[in-house]
C-alpha cells in the first residue's frame, strides 16, 4: 500500500513545482491554434514525450488531442469530446480572455471546452507526464486532463472513483465494491466480464474490504490498486515508456514502447483469451478465435448488418409459442452464450432439459454439460463463443420447417474476421459525416476472468 500511495501523490508534487516560464510547452489567454493549421502542434512538453494539437481521426474528422510524439502512429493518449470530432475546415481551439479553454466547431458552436474562467494570466501547459493543465495568475490548478481521462492512463494518473476509461461500449471503472471492473454497455445489454463473474472477489485474489477506489499504473510498469491488484508489465522496470489503454475491442493492455523504432508492444493484457469480451459479435452472433478473432451466426439465423458485428444475427423465422412438436435443436459443439439464464438444473439428463426448453415460449436454446448434467436454459442469446476448452454444447432452438429446409445446419460458413482497432476512425468518421449532413438539412429546413 505504501507503494501505491506514493506513486499517486506524486502527480500532485509534478504539478507544484514545474516551472512554466517555457513558450513551448506553455501559452497565455489569446493563444490558439486553427484546423487548416493541424500539422503544427499546439504544445508541446519540456521533455519532447507529448504533444498537443489536432490529429485527424476519419475523414473530414479531427479531435484535438494529446499524443505520444516520438511513436509510429503519433499514438493519441487524451481527446477532448471523442465520440464527437470536429469538421477538418473553420473549427479552432483556444485559450480565450475569460481563461476558458474552447474547442469550436466549423460554424463556431462549442465542441468541448475546460469551463474554467480565471481571466487574464490564465495558463495552459503541457507536462513532461503528459497531462495537460490550466492554471490561474497565482499558479493554482484550474484544470487537468489527468482528471478526465479517456481511453488511456499514463504513468503516474491516478484513477480513482468516478472516474473511467471509455472506448466504445466498453468501460473499465471502480464499482460500487471498490472493484474495478471491465463492463460492456452496449445498446441492448451490460454486462461485466472482468474480472469473471463466476468467480466471488476473493476467488478472483481480491479484497473488498477497503474504504478508498485508487488505481495507478507507476513508473515501473506496475498497475496497482487499493483493493489489492497487482498487475506488472513483463518487462516491467524503469526508463520504458508505458501506457494502459482499454481496446475498442473491450481488452485492457499495457503497452511498451519499443523506442528504436516507435512501435508498442503489449506486456500484460487482461483477456488472454477474446472471446470472453462480452459484445463483440452481437446479440446472436458466436465469437471464435481462430487464432484471429472471428464471428458467426447460429444455424437458422443471419447476420442483421454485413458490415457491422456488434449488431449480430436475427432469425430468419417468426418466433411463437407453438406445439413442442414444431421445434427441433441443433447442436453446437463446446459453445455457450453466457448469462440471461431462464432455468438452472444439475444431474438432469439432456431429453430432460431440452423438454424443459420446449415446454418454455420464451426459451431460445440451452446448454448442457454432459456428466455433471449441468442443464441452463436461454431466453435470448447474447456473449456467444465457442472454444475447445468449454466443457458443453449448445443447443439451439428451431422450427422444424427451418431445420428440414436445410439438412446440414451449421454456423454461417462466411465467418467475418473483425479487424481489432481500426473500427474506431471509421465509426467516427461516418457519425461526423452523418452528423454535418443533419445539420445541412436542418439549415435548409429552416430558410429549416485475471
Amino acid at each position: 500500500m505504501a507503494r501505491l500511495l506514493c506513486v499517486v501523490i506524486l502527480p500532485l508534487i509534478t504539478v507544484l513545482t514545474c516551472s512554466y516560464a517555457s513558450a513551448q510547452w506553455v501559452l497565455s489567454t489569446g493563444s490558439s491554434l486553427s484546423i487548416e493549421n493541424h500539422k503544427q502542434t499546439f504544445l508541446t512538453s519540456p521533455n519532447s514525450d507529448f504533444s498537443c494539437g489536432f490529429q485527424e481521426v476519419g475523414g473530414n474528422a479531427f479531435s484535438f488531442s494529446i499524443w505520444f510524439t516520438n511513436t509510429k502512429e503519433k499514438t493519441i493518449v487524451w481527446s477532448a469530446n471523442p465520440k464527437a470530432p470536429v469538421n477538418g475546415h473553420g473549427s479552432k481551439v483556444m485559450l480565450n480572455h475569460e481563461g476558458n479553454l474552447v474547442l469550436t466547431d466549423v460554424n463556431g458552436t462549442v465542441n468541448w471546452d475546460s469551463k474554467t474562467s480565471s481571466g487574464k494570466g490564465t495558463t495552459v501547459a503541457l507536462l513532461d507526464t503528459g497531462n495537460l493543465i490550466i492554471r490561474d495568475s497565482t499558479g493554482a490548478l484550474l484544470w487537468q486532463s489527468f482528471s478526465s481521462p479517456t481511453d488511456t492512463l499514463l504513468p503516474l494518473q491516478p484513477l480513482t472513483k468516478g472516474i473511467k476509461l471509455v472506448s466504445g461500449y466498453y468501460s473499465l471503472y471502480f464499482d460500487n465494491d471498490n472493484v474495478l471492473r471491465l463492463m460492456y454497455d452496449g445498446p441492448e445489454i451490460s454486462s461485466i466480464y472482468w474480472p469473471s463473474a463466476d468467480y466471488t472477489v476473493f476467488q478472483n485474489g481480491r479484497t473488498n474490504y477497503n474504504s478508498s477506489r485508487n488505481a495507478v499504473l507507476d513508473t515501473e510498469g506496475y498497475f496497482l490498486s487499493s483493493y489489492g491488484l497487482n498487475i506488472k508489465a513483463s518487462d516491467w522496470g524503469a526508463g520504458i515508456k508505458r501506457r494502459l489503454t482499454i481496446g475498442y475491442d473491450g481488452n485492457l493492455r499495457i503497452y511498451s514502447l519499443n523506442s528504436s523504432n516507435g512501435s508498442w508492444i503489449v506486456s500484460w493484457e487482461a483477456i488472454a483469451e477474446m472471446c470472453n469480451v462480452h459484445g463483440l459479435c452481437g446479440q446472436n452472433g458466436i465469437c471464435e478465435y481462430l487464432p484471429s478473432l472471428k464471428c458467426s451466426c447460429p444455424p437458422g439465423y443471419e447476420m442483421r448488418d454485413p458490415k457491422n458485428w456488434e449488431r449480430g444475427c436475427w432469425p430468419q423465422f417468426n418466433k411463437s409459442c407453438s406445439k413442442t412438436e414444431e421445434f427441433e435443436f441443433i447442436k453446437l459443439p463446446q459453445t455457450d452464450f453466457y448469462g440471461f439464464d431462464l432455468t438452472y438444473n444439475t444431474s438432469i439428463t439432456l431429453e430432460a432439459c431440452k423438454k424443459i426448453c420446449l415446454d418454455t415460449c420464451s426459451c431460445s436454446g440451452l446448454t448442457y454439460k454432459t456428466g455433471s448434467g449441468f442443464c441452463y436454459t436461454k431466453a435470448v442469446l447474447f456473449n456467444g463463443y465457442s472454444s475447445p476448452n468449454f466443457p458443453g454444447d449448445y443447443y439451439i432452438k428451431l422450427p422444424k420447417n427451418i431445420v428440414s429446409k436445410q439438412s446440414d445446419l451449421t454456423c454461417n460458413p462466411s465467418i467475418t474476421e473483425i479487424v481489432q482497432g481500426s473500427a474506431k476512425a471509421v465509426m467516427w468518421g461516418l457519425q461526423y459525416s452523418r452528423r454535418k449532413e443533419s445539420r445541412k438539412e436542418s439549415t435548409q429546413a429552416g430558410k429549416a476472468h485475471d
